[in-house]
């Protein structure tokens, strides 16, 4: 796939912090259809609890990209991001979804709709708890991505562990058998104990 999203160490200092509609539109061109089905997997995953159907979340993702509601740091990986924005897209929408009751309909008890009790949106307090978390996670990236984000087997194993993926999910969605996955994982703890001998410093 399109590797848009993971500085090179040549890069111009004077570039922005992230990535301009032309450079989303070509990493959204550049997905392949491995890449497509492994997003199609996880967003599988952040469904339940919300009122989208299956292809939704991940088109709503795309489209927050493309048309910069939500914006790409350059340190992250294109594929990391759209799976971080489903993440957040679905959160939100099960807020929501929880924030209506349904009325009852006279004496019959039936229940015909829903209102909202209170303004959709976050709480300036869950919003200010999102943005640290959404910081942290770029801060979290741009290091892996400095030893795991050249190497595409490595990076999808650690998205796949990011979405609790194990055992037969994770083959399925990384596209190797278990013996290749083996070698990759021991490939990860290598680095890891290498570069973080007194364990994650961030």
């Amino acid at each position: 796939m399109d590797h848009v999203g993971v500085p090179s160490p040549k890069a111009s200092a004077s570039a922005p912090e992230h990535l301009t509609y032309e450079e989303v539109a070509s990493a959204l061109d550049g997905l392949t259809p491995l890449d497509l089905a492994r997003l199609d997997a996880i967003e599988r995953r952040y469904l339940g609890g919300t009122d989208f159907a299956e292809g939704d979340l991940l088109q709503e993702a795309m489209c927050s990209a493309l048309f910069e509601a939500k914006r790409c740091p350059r340190t992250t990986r294109f594929m990391a991001f759209l799976v971080q924005s489903m993440r957040n897209i679905a959160g939100h929408r099960r807020d929501r979804l929880q924030q209506q009751v349904p009325i009852e309909d006279g004496p019959t008890g039936e229940r015909k709709s829903k209102v909202e009790l209170k303004d959709s949106g976050p709480s300036p307090e869950d919003a200010a708890i999102r943005a640290e978390q959404e910081r942290r996670a770029s801060e979290i990236c741009a290091a892996l991505n400095v030893h795991y984000g050249a190497d595409e087997e490595m990076s999808m194993v650690l998205f796949g562990w990011e979405n609790d993926m194990r055992g037969e999910a994770l083959r399925d969605f990384v596209g190797v058998d278990q013996a290749r996955l083996d070698y990759v994982i021991k490939k990860i703890r290598r680095i890891a104990r290498r570069e973080y001998p007194k364990g994650w410093l961030l």
